[in-house]
Parts: structure tokens; sequence; C-alpha cells
């Protein structure tokens, strides 16, 4: 038999040897459930929350002036200093302030002259007013009076003036003319005219010329007054009787407007008196802010804790250096006191049912390990203090701090956990071993094992939870025994 059949006979017999064994092997048993036995035993239900101390009596230093606005850090205490009551923490640039006190200073003066003189034009015109009126009634009267006396009379007689004297020139010239004509024949008759005929006849030539130019400039008056002065006076008069009667309304009108405004002015520079006087006795006060001191013992902390952290102190730690300015009604220190303290609490929506006014628990300062400080929750806030989470006061123990002599610091964190529920008898068990119905979260059942029969369903009624536990307040019982998983549908 050559080689290659030897090992294929070998291969048979090993092939046939293992199929004999596989069929005589036993089958291997299904694994049975987990189970958990259920007994009575102590039980606690607690939240652990995150905390952060904040120090009782502690005091905000801010800036409240009642005028000035302008603080420019000279000197400030440095942060984490110890002071007691009275000793300066910061001291402001006080140049500014000074200049500015002086110009308000020169402000009230110059307002007090301007209201003396006010109050003495106000005096003046009360006692003017009825003058000024009667002026203006006896003006406008006049020009009335001129005019009426024109218009009946004062025309004519003008016009009439005008002809009589331009009548006169003429009538002189007639009588010179005539006298002239006389003489011319009287001397004429002589053959001889002796010296003095001749001179008597020049005089009279010269009365003729004289009394020719008269009239010539009587007529050209004549024309002129009755054509254009007497028109013009009469339009003057009128003017001035229509100017003085609309002068006496307007007086009439602005007298009392007058008066009103000046006392106005009068009650508005009054007004404006009170309020410098007032700006000047705050500014006066808000001197003692250029020093501020420290109101209690303690250590100095910049800035602003709320809620048991520091909001706002590296940006005060730039606004105190020299040079930096300070906003008024801005916490800019918080002076710490040895005081003892209290807990500020983040509180989740999903844990705020838990918790309860009142409620017991303990205080893991992060600072000192293995330190449990006894506290109990003080109040819960009824708005969220930020997206999502409540805030919550909690009360430490009095007495209680760090270790030995180690104190309790605002913004110092640590762990709050308090006890919602805890009883050292009670039926508890895993939690994974409690199921809810999908249509239904608030039904809860388990699955009891019965020896020799399917797992039972069996409904219960839950309490609190642990952090591995449910109370179990009815539906089971010492000794029973539940599946700690879900067993597969058939």
């Amino acid at each position: 038999m050559d080689r290659r059949a030897v090992w294929i006979a070998l291969l048979g017999w090993l092939c046939c040897s293992v199929s004999l064994l596989a069929d005589e092997a036993p089958e291997n048993p299904p694994p049975q459930p987990k189970t958990h036995l259920v007994t009575a035993g102590p039980f606690e239900a607690a939240v652990m929350l995150d905390g952060n101390v904040q120090s009782i009596g502690s005091e905000e230093i801010q800036i409240k002036p009642k005028e000035w606005t302008t603080f420019v850090v000279d000197w400030a205490i440095e942060s984490g200093r110890s002071v007691k009551a009275g000793d300066e923490i910061v001291r402001f640039e006080s140049m500014t302030y000074e200049r500015d006190l002086d110009a308000l200073m020169l402000e009230v003066v110059s307002n007090n002259t301007s209201l003396a003189l006010a109050q003495i034009d106000l005096k003046l015109l009360e006692k003017t007013n009825p003058l000024d009126l009667e002026a203006a009634e006896r003006t406008a009267a006049v020009a009335l009076e001129e005019w009426n006396d024109f218009v009946k009379q004062g025309e004519a007689l003008e016009r009439q003036s005008v002809d009589e004297n331009l009548k006169m020139a003429q009538d002189s010239l007639d009588g010179s003319q005539e006298e002239l004509n006389q003489l011319e024949k009287m001397y004429k008759a002589d053959d001889l005219t002796e010296e003095t005929e001749e001179i008597i006849l020049k005089r009279a030539r010269r009365e003729v010329e004289r009394a020719q130019f008269l009239v010539k400039t009587s007529k050209v008056q004549h024309e002129r007054r009755l054509g254009q002065e007497i028109p013009r006076e009469k339009r003057l008069k009128e003017v001035a009787k229509d100017r003085e009667s609309l002068n006496l309304e307007k007086t009439r009108e602005s007298l009392p407007a007058t008066l009103s405004q000046k006392k106005l002015e009068v009650e508005k520079l009054q007004h404006n008196q009170k309020s410098l006087e007032l700006k000047l006795a705050h500014l006066k006060a808000d001197e003692k802010l250029l020093k501020l001191t420290s109101p209690i013992d303690g250590i100095v902390v910049y800035g602003q804790a709320e809620f048991g952290k520091w909001t706002t102190t590296e940006a005060m730690r730039s606004s105190l250096r020299p040079g930096g300015s300070i906003t008024p009604h801005q916490v800019i220190m918080t002076i710490i006191p040895d005081k003892g303290a209290t807990l500020w609490i983040d509180l989740p929506e999903k844990d705020i049912g838990k918790c309860e006014v009142d409620q017991k628990g303990e205080f893991f300062p992060t600072a000192y390990a293995g330190v449990a400080i006894p506290c109990n929750l003080k109040g819960i806030s009824r708005v969220f203090a930020k997206e999502g989470h409540f805030s919550g006061e909690v009360d430490i123990e009095a007495g209680q701090g760090g270790p030995g002599s180690k104190p309790l610091i605002t913004g110092m964190t640590g762990k709050v956990r308090l006890v919602q529920f805890s009883a050292p008898d009670v039926i508890a068990v895993p939690s994974s071993a409690v199921f809810t119905e999908d249509e239904n979260p608030n039904q809860h059942y388990v699955f009891v094992s019965v020896e020799g029969e399917e797992p039972r369903r069996q409904t219960v009624e839950v309490g609190l939870t642990s952090a591995t536990k449910t109370h179990i307040k009815s539906g089971l019982q010492a000794g029973d025994k539940i599946l700690l998983e879900k067993p597969e549908e058939k």
C-alpha cells in the first residue's frame, strides 16, 4: 500500500471517531437568569449638588455720588490684604474735582447776580409800564387830533395862505409897475431929466424887477405847495396817525407780555439758582468719596461675588490701577469678614423636585479633604439663575468651618449632599431590576422568580431612588427573589 493510501485511511478513521464522540456528548443546559434576594435594611436617597461659599456680613464697596461722576484712581489697596474698619482702601484723583468745584461756585455767584438784576428790571417794569402806556395813548391822541385838524381846516387854510401869498406878490408887482409907469409919464414931459428924477426912476424900476421876481418865485412855491408839499404833509399826518394808533395797540399788548416774560426770566433764574446751589451742595458732599475707607474689619477682594462666585474680579483689577476709571454705582471691592459663611448651590431643573426647604445634608469643601460640615437648605429661588438652573441657599451649622482654624471664604467650592429620604429598615432593590410601562412611565413592575415556574410579573409602588437602588413601598416583601434583567419573551 502506498503512502497516500495510508494517509487517506488514517484521515477517515479520525473523522469517524470525532463523529461518534459528538453523538455521545450531552447537551449544555441553558444559562440561569441572574436574581436578587429581597431583604429589608437601611436605605438613603440623596442629591449631590455643586456649592459655592458666600461669607456672611460681607460689605460691598461702591461709589454712590450725588453729582460727581469722574472717578480716576490715584491709589488702591491690593486685593487680598487685611484691613481694619476706617483704613483707607481707595483714593481718587482730586485736581479735576477741585477745578470743577471752583467753576461751579463762580457759576452760582454769576447766576445770583443775574437774578438780582432781573428782579430790579421786573420792579422797574411794573412801575414804568403804566407810564409807557399813558405816553403811547397821549402820542396817538395828539396824532389823531393833528390829522383831524388838518383835514377839517388845516389843509384849506394852507391852500388859502398859498393863494394869498401869490396874490400879494402879484399886487406888489402891479403897484410897483403902476408907480413906475406914472413916474415915466411925469418925467417924460420935461425936455431935460434932472439927475434926481433919474435916480427915482431907477429905484422904481428896481422895485418892479424885485416884484416880478417875487411873483415868479411865488408862482413856483404856489405850485409846489399845492401840488406836492400840502398833499405830502397830509399823508405824513395820516401815516403818523395810523402809526401811533398801531403803536398804541402794540403797547397795550406787548407791555403785559414783556412783564410776563420778565417774571418768567426771574422764575427761571430763581429755579436755576436753586438747582446750582443744590448741585454745589451735592458736589461738596461728594468730596468724601474721593477717599474710601473700609466699613468693617476683613479681607479686601476686588469685584463682586454673586451666589458665591466672583464675577467681576478680573475686570476690577485693571480698573483699580492708577489712572483707571471707576463707574458710579458699581461694586469695586468686597470686604470679607470672619463671621461665618453660607452656601449657594447650583440646582439643575431636573433636581429641583428632589429638594425642599429645611432639607438636611452635608457640605464637603474642596479645600479640606475628608471634612463633612452639617448643613440645611434654607431657600430655593423661584426664577432661573441661568438657563436650566435655579439657585438655592444653604445654611452651614454655626461654628463649623475648615479643620482647625481654617475658614470658609467666599468663592470656595465643594459638594453639597442633601438627603431626600432615610430609613433604617425598608425594602430597596437594585434600580436595574425595576421596569416601567412604555405607555405609562409612572407604572413600575418587577419579575419575581418562582422555583419551577416562569418568572411572574409583579406591579410595585416605588419611592425614591439612590445612586443604585430604588425604594419599594409595596408589592414586594423580604425573602422574594426577583430577576435583575427582563426575561426574554417566548
